[in-house]
């Protein structure tokens, strides 16, 4: 993986690599983090498309559910949601190159910094939402999600069970 993906990088670049953002652009910005000739690049790009895929289903889902509101709690539960939406999408698409523990720790430690950056992005987006421990709750529990699925598949690809990663 490039320097946009792995995290064994100065903290300024780590959080270039999981920019989150409410449109459908792609929190790791450069492109494919994967060279040519890596099976893994493959997978990134079809994980990708699919990932394009979901966030028009979710924008599909919210334009015909989502309310025009004052209502703070309405307004918030909705952000909420939208901001969980974008994460784990992106998120699964993550988890798509992931097959042995060496993997599963890089993308745990994407995965920590992206909650972070999707923490602050919402802080500064919607400085009036107030969104609790909720949104921090909801994004720690997307990501052991996450981690349990990335830990199975590193176990199916053939890898010594995986010892819990900490979270």
């Amino acid at each position: 993986m490039g320097p946009h993906y792995t995290l064994g990088v100065p903290r300024e670049i780590r959080h270039r690599c999981a920019v989150p953002r409410w449109s459908h652009r792609d929190p790791v910005e450069g492109g494919n983090p994967f060279a040519d000739g890596d099976p893994r690049r493959e997978i990134w790009d079809a994980a990708t498309r699919e990932a394009r895929r979901a966030l028009e289903r979710c924008d599909a889902h919210f334009a015909a559910t989502a309310r025009v509101t004052l209502d703070p709690v309405v307004y918030r539960a909705q952000l909420i949601d939208l901001a969980l939406r974008r994460f784990d999408t992106w998120a699964e698409r993550g988890l798509s190159v992931v097959s042995n523990e060496d993997q599963l720790d890089d993308y745990r430690r994407w995965l920590d910094v992206y909650v972070g950056n999707w923490l602050d992005y919402v802080a500064d987006t919607c400085p009036r939402v107030d969104t609790g421990d909720e949104l921090r709750r909801r994004l720690n529990g997307a990501r052991e999600r996450r981690l349990k699925a990335g830990r199975a598949a590193a176990a199916r690809a053939g890898q010594p069970r995986i010892a819990a990663v900490r979270s």
